[in-house]
């Protein structure tokens, strides 16, 4: 291929008309969204995601959540969060596992009991989460933070950091230093 046929390629308009993809997008949201889900403004949600909450999930404005994904918690998720493929945001006791006698697949669920704080998630704004990541219940990524792709998440996560590993640490800051930061979440803020 020559460089200007790649280049047509790339630029070319789908072919699919803009207002029948808006339709396609708003029936995929619909079908992959759960009843105790709050959706902000220009959410996606990408092909086979499933959302939902057993009490209470409220998803900021310009949301990403990536294809295969799964989102089944409570808690809060900020503004432009970007959540890769095939990742799983989770509960960490989904299912009681003191109950004597009882198979854990009859076991008390999330959502047949009173929400517990380790139940939810809060993913600040300006978050990426890569694809293939773990993130479960109980813990804070902070606004403007990274987690890396195949990250398994059970520990808070401060702001603007880079986090990466099984258990994810943290190992780099996304700014290089704290006027930048600061900045950062300043404009955040304003957004």
């Amino acid at each position: 291929m020559t460089t200007d046929h790649k280049t047509a390629l790339s630029t070319e308009p789908s072919m699919v008309p803009a207002p029948i993809q808006r339709i396609v997008r708003a029936a995929l949201r619909k079908l992959a969204v759960g009843g105790n889900v709050h959706l902000g403004s220009d959410v996606r949600v990408g092909r086979g995601a499933v959302v939902s909450a057993p009490h209470r999930l409220t998803i900021g404005n310009n949301v990403s959540v990536g294809p295969h994904s799964i989102v089944q918690v409570d808690g809060q998720i900020g503004d432009w969060v970007l959540i890769g493929m095939h990742v799983q945001i989770v509960g960490r006791n989904d299912h009681a596992i003191d109950e004597v006698g009882v198979p854990i697949r009859m076991a008390t669920r999330v959502a047949d009991r009173a929400a517990e704080p380790t139940d939810a998630v809060h993913i600040g704004k300006d978050v990426w989460i890569g694809a293939s990541s773990v993130v479960l219940s109980g813990v804070s990524i902070g606004a403007g933070s990274i987690i890396g792709a195949g990250s398994v998440v059970t520990k808070d996560i401060p702001e603007c950091s880079i986090a990466v590993g099984s258990p994810a640490r943290v190992v780099g800051q996304r700014f290089a230093n704290d006027e930048e930061r600061a900045h950062h979440l300043l404009t955040l803020g304003q957004l």
